[in-house]
């Protein structure tokens, strides 16, 4: 049995693009179309049209609803998380409440580790990568446990390889997906009734690797470059469905990290490894 063909309350940030946007219209297909979603990112223009392609190409039916937030900024995060559920209506209509955590950032990947001495420019990164998503997840679940405690609650967080694979010049990255993954794991042991998940989507063709081409470290920025005509350079739709796929078999263990390549069969290793 489908664990998505319900009437779902989603929420699904980093939604106007790339793999947050692709995840927005995969789920938009699996939903029962009595549900309401809300995408968040930073530009309303680039959610609009998220919005117009599940409209057109899923079901002009489905409630989406486009919320403009800057995620490194506190006071904008504090009123959407203050604000979100403001206007969903009835909490009881839906049967499932699934939150994405996408919106992420590279960071500074033109200095060394040893060369990030901008205490402001640190705490804004992990603001935005840690400190949004943990306070997001806190008034999901509080907003739901008081007005539908019954309520099947599922939290998925994107990943990266570079939690146990790091890559010079990616040191904020990495460091900010480690501490997002563990704190997931620790939620997981505390909420039973909550279904969490830690999804690596691989490597992926969105503006993050395109990015990594001008990284100031030769190994990184080549083997960003290579990754072009790659087999298992995937595109957010393939990745997209993958996770879909995942979360409507809902086989995983709740806290668990699962990787777009394992459920793909793909092996990696050895572009990886190289140079």
């Amino acid at each position: 049995m489908s664990m998505l063909k319900l009437p779902t309350l989603g929420i699904i940030s980093g939604a106007s693009r790339g793999i947050g946007r692709a995840i927005a219209i995969e789920l938009a297909k699996k939903v029962d179309p009595a549900s309401t979603f809300y995408l968040t990112a930073r530009s309303m223009e680039s959610l609009e049209e998220t919005a117009h392609v599940i409209k057109r190409d899923v079901d002009k039916k489905l409630d989406i609803r486009c919320v403009s937030i800057d995620m490194s900024d506190e006071r904008s995060v504090s009123g959407f998380n203050k604000s979100i559920f403001s206007n969903v209506g009835d909490i009881s209509r839906f049967s499932h409440a699934v939150l994405v955590h996408n919106a992420g950032s590279i960071g500074n990947i033109d200095k060394k580790a040893r060369e990030l001495h901008d205490i402001s420019a640190i705490q804004n990164y992990f603001f935005f990568n840690m400190t949004a998503p943990i306070t997001l997840t806190s008034a999901f679940l509080q907003h739901l446990a008081n007005n539908h405690s019954k309520l099947r609650k599922t939290v998925v967080q994107i990943t990266s390889l570079s939690v146990t694979a790091p890559q010079k010049s990616m040191h904020l990255y990495c460091t900010g997906k480690a501490g997002r993954e563990i704190f997931f794991r620790v939620m997981a042991l505390e909420e039973p009734d909550v279904k969490i998940l830690s999804y690596d989507p691989g490597l992926v063709n969105t503006d993050l690797y395109t990015g990594l081409q001008s990284s100031t470290d030769t190994e990184m920025r080549m083997l960003a470059k290579n990754l072009s005509g790659q087999p298992f350079f995937l595109s957010p739709q393939q990745s997209a469905e993958t996770l879909c796929n995942v979360l409507e078999e809902d086989k995983y263990e709740s806290g668990s990290i699962v990787r777009a390549y394992e459920v793909m069969n793909i092996d990696v290793g050895a572009f990886l490894n190289q140079g």
